[in-house]
């Protein structure tokens, strides 16, 4: 018989499925340090709140004052950006960008770009072939991750 807080754990756990288990324990250091920070009993309005506060003071940046940028997805290669505008979305869309350790500007996320940035490392035949086989913004279904942030996750660091 299993006990009504394995059942909780459990439930949770489904919803890593897919995830490495290095991401995971990030999340749950995430949740660790949230917890610190909230009154108990914990309240889904309060919980909310917090986090909608984490996200807009780590991961949001002003561009200018037609818009702003958030950090989609990220690897120890690259930052993929979000530029959302502040005009309604008929006149502008939304775009992705990114950055390298050894470009910090924001480069439009294309599949040029992504073999200009790394056609001087030992990973451009990688790329190469990754970007033959898969589209640019194609994504896991399970993790909603880029397969191109995935792809570097797998590279050992030490190799670039």
């Amino acid at each position: 018989m299993i006990s009504h807080e394995d059942k909780i754990i459990y439930d949770v756990l489904k919803r890593f499925d897919g995830m490495h288990k290095i991401d995971i324990c990030d999340v749950l250091q995430k949740i660790e340090m949230l917890l610190v920070e909230l009154h108990t009993p914990i309240d889904g309005k309060s919980l909310k709140k917090e986090l909608l506060f984490r996200f807009a003071k780590e991961q949001l940046t002003a561009i200018d004052k037609n818009g702003y940028c958030y950090l989609e997805d990220h690897c120890q290669f690259l930052k993929v950006y979000r530029i959302k505008s502040v005009f309604p979305k008929l006149f502008v869309r939304e775009e992705l960008f990114f950055t390298t350790p050894q470009e910090y500007r924001l480069i439009p996320y294309t599949e040029k770009h992504i073999q200009e940035a790394f056609s001087h490392s030992p990973v451009r035949a990688i790329i190469a072939d990754f970007l033959q086989q898969h589209s640019i913004t194609k994504r896991n279904p399970k993790t909603k991750r880029l397969l191109l942030i995935e792809l570097f996750y797998e590279i050992d660091p030490y190799y670039m």
